[in-house]
């Protein structure tokens, strides 16, 4: 599971839509943060001087009460401007970072796993990944290697830098 902590880790904006989209607001990502840490949250917003009614209510809400949640934290975000790509691309951030298979694991099912990373985000055009056979000649020989897994594990490491650096900055 996802925690909100983990946007601050990487020195991630948290806004009312990013947690929106973790709740129950992005088909990827939805039920990926739990009850009690969007209370927390809202809390902590409290005590940073946020008074609005929606953010007390949440902040006063019990984490069982999912309906409740649900619907204060979609006002909260519906009254925001954000724009939710770059609120979309934290969340993919913390998923490829939090599904990164390891160096150490044995390379084929690296590979795998690294592709199934980009098939649930759909492919996206600015993927490190690339895929054997798709959009190119790489033969199976070429591609299921110890060394590719390595390189494509670095071009990984090299896109997180880079997107994180991209997206403190908004």
């Amino acid at each position: 599971m996802i925690k909100i902590k983990d946007f601050i880790e990487k020195g991630f904006g948290v806004s009312w839509t990013l947690l929106n989209m973790g709740w129950d607001g992005s088909i990827k990502f939805k039920k990926q943060l739990n009850g009690q840490d969007i209370i927390d949250f809202a809390m902590n917003k409290m005590e940073d001087g946020d008074e609005s009614i929606d953010v007390v209510l949440l902040a006063s809400s019990h984490a069982t009460n999912i309906e409740e949640i649900s619907e204060l934290i979609k006002r909260l975000s519906d009254r925001e401007e954000v724009d939710d790509d770059i609120e979309f691309r934290k969340w993919r951030v913390i998923y490829v970072s939090k599904n990164l298979p390891d160096i150490q694991a044995e390379y084929i099912q690296g590979l795998i796993e690294l592709g199934d990373i980009w098939a649930f985000l759909d492919f996206s055009e600015d993927s490190p990944h690339i895929f054997q056979g798709r959009n190119n000649s790489i033969t199976p020989n070429e591609y299921y290697t110890k060394e590719n897994y390595i390189k494509l594990l670095e071009k990984h490491q090299e896109w997180l830098e880079k997107e994180i650096a991209d997206l403190r900055n908004r």
